[in-house]
């Protein structure tokens, strides 16, 4: 067996310290059970007001799809005329809506409450329950 996991750890954590704790998950998954795990380790902002109140929006608009979602790898980057969203959405293999219309959905709702936000969405389709 075979696990493939994210971590979102603390940007501005101690990258040792977060390197061992996921490195300590991964050998616990694997005693517990049985299987073999990589863990990437992604960095985000955990102190930030607005990036904390963009990743609730985000999240918000996901629970409106009413389709098991989830995201990850949320980022944040500002530039002089727009504000980029970047992450990774979790779309289940059972939801046979396109990964465009998703885009397309969470792009255009997020530009309905800031003109000034950019989503840039990556999809990873989950295949481990086909």
């Amino acid at each position: 067996l075979m696990a493939s996991l994210h971590a979102e750890v603390d940007g501005s954590g101690n990258i040792y310290a977060l390197h061992d704790a996921v490195e300590r998950a991964a050998d616990a998954l694997r005693e517990q059970l049985g299987c073999e795990a990589v863990i990437h380790m992604d960095p985000i902002t955990t102190d930030d007001e607005q990036t904390d109140a963009l990743r609730r929006m985000v999240s918000d608009i996901l629970n409106t799809l009413n389709m098991p979602l989830s995201f990850h790898d949320f980022r944040v980057v500002q530039g002089p005329t727009h504000t980029n969203l970047i992450f990774d959405i979790v779309v289940p293999f059972s939801v046979k809506t396109s990964d465009a219309e998703i885009r397309n959905h969470v792009c255009q709702a997020v530009s309905e409450q800031d003109p000034s936000l950019f989503c840039v969405i990556h999809i990873d389709r989950d295949y481990s329950g086909h």
